[in-house]
């Protein structure tokens, strides 16, 4: 066989550096834009970045700068219950519930477990048992998976009940058969479970792909300040939204100097001059075209969501996706996705992820509702149930369905946990 010269036109899309750090900018939020403008001022003598002297005000009206706000925060900083304590009071779970699971997550031991029943850690509390259950749920609700599980097998089973899709199969392993992880006799496992050896081994790695520890992860993070980077708040007038770019260093470009350097150097200077002069030029654009960007997601959030930030419940919130705002703003739904990621909002009702306010729909006949109306919906007839004879998962999920709300059982179970509400044994008066 001869060789052949062959000619062929390919389309390529292909990254420039300027391309590739515009990208970059766009997802980075606050701290991180802030620590890259530093870097980027070492390494190029025509960017000047200089601290903003921006005072974060708090309630008392005093205004503390900054740095003397981060140095606290890291001096104050807990472990990983208190990022457990803040993602708890984000969920839209009843009062004396939420309460409770605040005293179980100061009591987890530090590798997430829950050393005993949560009756024995709130008998101050005064809550019945059934409460109490409530509370745990409400916790091992929370992220990671794993989180307040009183054994390793059930920190195990609550990562699994997570997956998508469902392995009912490993949810049985773990609950009935875990003494084979000794045995290893996975063929006499397969014939109990009436299954072939093939799914039982594929089943034990999804098993061993769980961690045992799952808070490591969040222990081993460093403490942050989180910096909102957009702030909506309440006026006379009504909403308003802005970009919290006073926190970031002020970023200037040295070009007195730079000419006097081009009136002097010789050739390879004055090239390595021009490159820095477009690199610094690059870098202005792409800090502009993020605060665009991220503003005009920000404010197409606002007018969305309009009655959460004018009220604050979360059952307020409207279904509304990530591709519905690219598709309003004409741009792609990566590039939305890129602006939200990491960021956060400060809101008149505390500080969120910018995701919250991207809310999945749960289909109806007529339309779509979001997936927080749906928990309230759920909470308004728990609440008003016969106790004697609770409503069941199935039930509430019939219930659903007969409005024209497709939402399965195991969707409705894990909604029932999000919102503090324990199962039907759990509210069943005895």
């Amino acid at each position: 066989m001869g060789l052949e010269l062959v000619q062929k036109q390919l389309l390529k899309l292909k990254m420039t550096p300027q391309l590739l750090q515009s990208v970059a900018l766009l997802q980075f939020n606050n701290e991180q834009l802030a620590d890259y403008i530093r870097q980027k001022a070492l390494e190029n003598p025509l960017i000047k970045a200089r601290e903003s002297d921006y005072l974060p005000r708090y309630s008392d009206g005093e205004a503390r700068s900054t740095t003397e706000v981060i140095e606290e925060t890291i001096a104050d900083s807990a472990d990983f219950r208190e990022s457990l304590h803040v993602d708890l009071h984000q969920e839209n779970a009843q009062s004396p519930i939420r309460d409770a699971a605040d005293w179980l997550i100061d009591n987890l031991n530090d590798q997430g477990y829950l050393d005993g029943e949560p009756e024995q850690f709130l008998d101050r509390l005064n809550m019945s048992s059934d409460a109490a259950r409530q509370a745990l749920d409400l916790v091992q609700a929370l992220e990671p998976a794993g989180i307040g599980a009183r054994s390793l097998p059930e920190c195990l089973l609550l990562q699994l009940k997570r997956l998508e899709p469902a392995h009912p199969i490993a949810e049985r392993i773990i609950s009935e058969f875990i003494d084979c992880f000794v045995t290893q006799d996975w063929s006499e496992l397969a014939a109990m479970l009436d299954t072939d050896e093939t799914m039982i081994l594929g089943e034990v790695a999804v098993i061993r792909s769980l961690s045992p520890v799952p808070i490591t992860a969040r222990q081993s993070e460093k403490p942050q300040y989180i910096v909102p980077d957009i702030t909506i708040r309440k006026t006379d007038q009504g909403l308003s939204c802005e970009t919290e770019d006073a926190y970031l260093p002020i970023i200037s470009l040295d070009l007195a100097s730079y000419t006097d350097y081009m009136n002097e150097a010789d050739k390879e200077t004055k090239r390595y001059l021009r490159e820095k002069k477009e690199e610094a030029d690059w870098l202005l654009s792409g800090i502009s075209r993020r605060k665009q960007t991220l503003a005009k997601v920000a404010e197409l959030l606002m007018q969305e969501q309009q009655r959460y930030f004018t009220e604050g419940k979360s059952s307020l919130l409207r279904p509304f996706t990530m591709k519905q705002a690219a598709e309003r703003l004409e741009i792609h739904e990566s590039t939305v996705s890129r602006a939200v990621a990491n960021k956060y909002i400060q809101t008149p009702y505390g500080l969120f992820p910018i995701k919250k306010f991207f809310v999945r729909p749960v289909q109806k006949e007529n339309g779509s509702i979001s997936a927080f109306a749906v928990q309230e919906k759920m909470k308004i007839w728990i609440e008003s149930e016969d106790k004697r004879h609770p409503l069941s998962d199935q039930q509430l999920a019939d219930r659903l369905a007969n409005e024209g709300m497709s939402c399965s059982r195991r969707v409705v179970a894990k909604y029932r946990k999000l919102i503090g509400i324990g199962s039907t044994a759990e509210r069943r008066l005895k």
